[in-house]
């Protein structure tokens, strides 16, 4: 049977039928294991197709996991187990005719820095400072994410100074629009604002699942709420999954309430998985304790973890004199670790703030222990890398503005930013004709001329032929003799890159994927869809953690104000989400858990007193406690 193995409660959830249900399921308690099962049993017990099971959530990882589960019990391939967001490319690569507006199924995919440079010309041309841009970025993406209406009147009606982005947000959109690219947030946006206004689509999109089942409900925000409400038909097959306790992206619009409301909103059975599987029972005692002091809008829903393992484990914490003996005392006890049979990747360092782990990269460098940063800079977003891309990405869609900015100076073809204003007024559906348009003096002319027949040459091959286009353009455009000579010192590390991407774009050929799709997968992928199977520690922020979990955990720099953050202390509902958060940095632990804090901290170059976390004040008596350590 499918269905063996699972606890009890576990079968319940996979083989109720009929009704909207809602899966409570704790940290490390099988979620991933009954979202699977219950694609399975609906496939094979119920007869529905596997083309016909929508499964969504959040990350390319998570969504790989579940794939992978599914073939193990079926051998059969699911065709729609997917991220939010890489669902709503789908829809709106098939639709996004449907709009009617000057998009087409092309279209690129800007990541933030893209997104930021649009603002930053806008506010430029404007007279206006760039250092406004990320503000002006959030101000958009927020009215994208709640979903507001008309953007440029809900910008317009808020509160000064933001109201003073509506004509910036304006011509953002335009130049998007233009450049038939879509930033992070219009991904979602466009495929709500599709479904919503063409009901003969909706319809469409309704019919075709018969089932469809959400991970990490909890999580989402208004506009990700919309699109679920929008594929549900009137059938209501639906199963939504999640942890309220784990609810930590309430800074871009996800709230507890979504998941704890959904039984109100769907007449939705309920049930609870609290067995936990991950964990000991002292690290599950800490985690339970935390979060029992939760707000009072839960209505006694927590959950309330327990194991049947009978090892102990182990919870430490370590008070250290100052930050630079934290960093020490960790390293060393990563040390001792490994002598008794552990492996550097078993192991992670968790902060609630980033700039923390510049001791601990410092410390473990200095000390010969391996290290992975999550979250810092990704490969695709070095400079010789996105120079290159920007040029593949142009081939492939001539209004990318982004692509055709980058890529027209990389190397310099004396194209400045008072030409680059006037091949802007000449565009009209094509960079390279408004480049050809443009009048430009004898040397820049040559230039361009040379770099659109370039462009041209290589545009109907780049799709399928991504490697071959490359090693030629390499050659054409003499990038790396141009990296040798403005970059002495880190060339062979820029270099490095180059021929790691070329290999990256061979395997690509030789699989015979569209190099449009690798575009789409790169720019989607979360910061865990990056991490790699290397041997080393990882230190990153909870937040990069959620969904992660290490035999060796240690929570650092455990200080009021940094742990509460200091934005927190006089805000009761952000205090409630920094509960939930160090409940989540407890539950990613499976054996050991260290906690550690220190008496005095730099910071901006003095020595400052820190106050222990609260959180280490409740539970306090269920931790073993090392003191005044000086490394």
């Amino acid at each position: 049977m499918i269905t063996d193995g699972l606890n009890k409660q576990q079968k319940e959830a996979v083989e109720h039928f009929g009704s909207p249900l809602l899966v409570l399921a704790g940290a490390g308690s099988g979620k991933t294991k009954v979202i699977t099962t219950k694609i399975a049993w609906l496939i094979k017990e119920k007869g529905i197709r596997p083309n016909r099971v929508l499964a969504i959530t959040f990350t390319k990882k998570a969504a790989r996991e579940m794939q992978e589960r599914v073939e193990r019990l079926l051998s059969v391939k699911p065709k729609w187990i997917s991220t939010f967001h890489s669902f709503c490319v789908r829809i709106l690569r098939e639709n996004i005719a449907a709009l009617e507006r000057n998009y087409n199924k092309t279209f690129a995919i800007y990541d933030e820095h893209d997104s930021i440079k649009v603002i930053k010309d806008i506010l430029r041309e404007g007279g206006m400072d760039i250092k406004h841009a990320d503000a002006a970025k959030g101000v958009i993406s927020k009215a994208k994410q709640d979903y507001r209406g008309d953007i440029i009147d809900y910008i317009a009606g808020l509160p000064y100074p933001m109201s003073g982005f509506a004509p910036v947000a304006a011509q953002y959109l335009a130049e998007m629009e233009k450049s038939n690219a879509l930033d992070y947030d219009d991904i979602i946006y466009l495929a709500v604002d599709l479904l919503s206004r063409k009901p003969d689509l909706r319809r469409h999109w309704q019919e075709r699942f018969d089932y469809i089942l959400v991970d990490e409900y909890q999580d989402t925000n208004k506009i990700q709420y919309m699109l679920i409400n929008l594929l549900v038909s009137e059938n209501r097959d639906i199963c939504v999954v999640g942890d309220p306790q784990q609810c930590i992206y309430t800074w871009r619009g996800a709230h507890p309430l979504n998941i704890l409301n959904f039984t109100k909103d769907f007449s939705a059975a309920e049930t609870k998985l609290e067995k936990n599987y991950r964990s000991t029972k002292k690290i599950l005692d800490v985690a339970n304790k935390v979060i029992a002091k939760a707000d009072m809008m839960w209505e006694g829903r927590i959950l309330q973890l327990s194991t049947d393992r009978r090892d102990d484990g182990e919870v430490i914490y370590t008070k250290n004199s100052d930050n630079i003996a934290e960093c020490g005392n960790i390293a060393s006890r990563i040390r001792k670790l490994t002598d008794i049979g552990y492996q550097y990747s078993d192991m992670a360092v968790l902060m609630r703030m980033s700039f923390v782990s510049r001791g601990f990269e410092h410390t473990f460098m200095k000390i010969g222990i391996p290290y992975d940063i999550i979250g810092g800079a990704a490969f695709y977003e070095r400079a010789e890398v996105k120079d290159l891309l920007a040029y593949l990405r142009l081939m492939l869609n001539r209004k990318d503005r982004a692509a055709f900015e980058r890529s027209m100076n990389a190397p310099p073809r004396s194209i400045g930013t008072k030409t680059l204003a006037n091949i802007r007024e000449s565009f009209t559906d094509d960079w390279i004709q408004a480049l050809s348009d443009t009048k430009l003096p004898p040397k820049q002319r040559a230039n361009a001329d040379r770099f659109a027949t370039l462009i041209d040459s290589y545009s109907p091959s780049v799709d399928d032929k991504p490697y071959t286009v490359l090693m030629e353009l390499l050659k054409d455009i003499r990038y790396e003799e141009y990296l040798a000579m403005h970059y002495k010192e880190d060339f062979e590390e820029r270099q490095g890159n180059i021929s790691e991407f070329v290999s990256v774009l061979k395997s690509l050929e030789l699989e015979g994927k569209p190099f449009s799709q690798f575009l789409e997968d790169t720019i989607l992928a979360s910061e865990q869809d990056k991490i790699g199977p290397s041997d080393s520690v990882k230190i990153m922020t909870i937040h990069a953690a959620k969904g992660l979990e290490f035999p060796v955990v240690f929570v650092v720099a455990l200080e009021e104000a940094i742990f509460p953050s200091a934005r927190s202390l006089d805000n009761n509902q952000a205090l409630e989400e920094e509960r939930r958060l160090f409940y989540v940095a407890v539950t990613r632990a499976k054996e050991r858990l260290y906690l550690s804090s220190a008496s005095y901290r730099k910071r901006y170059g003095d020595a400052v007193y820190a106050t222990r976390s609260r959180y280490i004040e409740e539970i306090e008596d269920d931790i073993q406690t090392v003191q005044n350590i000086s490394y």
